[in-house]
């Protein structure tokens, strides 16, 4: 499940930011790298579109053996692991997850990690 916020609501916040940046503040290459990085990760949503969020899903029902939406899924899965009934292949699911939602948010960590093995 992708993170919060969304894609068009980081743009929003990075043009608000740009906006109402002062620029020769103390913190202004850092507010410049924050707004860069905010955009990277709509601009990578936005290409998904909503492949990661239909893997996490089919994943999920393959996973529990049930249907239902992503958040009720998730929220399946949750309650599974608390009690300590985890599913064989929640492990591989997660990582998968934890993999996707990197590719979006920091590609180059990503790469680090395919790297390391």
């Amino acid at each position: 499940m992708r993170k919060k916020p969304s894609g068009p609501t980081l743009t929003d916040i990075a043009d608000a930011t740009e906006a109402t940046a002062a620029p020769d503040a103390g913190n202004a290459k850092y507010v410049a790298a924050m707004i860069r990085n905010a955009r990277a990760i709509a601009e990578r949503q936005a290409a998904a579109g909503e492949a990661p969020e239909r893997a996490e899903t089919a994943s999920l029902k393959a996973l529990l053996g049930t249907d239902g939406g992503l958040q009720d899924l998730n929220r399946a899965l949750a309650q599974a692991i608390r009690n300590g009934d985890a599913p064989k292949g929640t492990h591989a699911h997660l990582i998968a997850v934890a993999r996707a939602e990197l590719a979006e948010s920091n590609p180059r960590y990503l790469a680090r990690l395919k790297e390391d093995g």
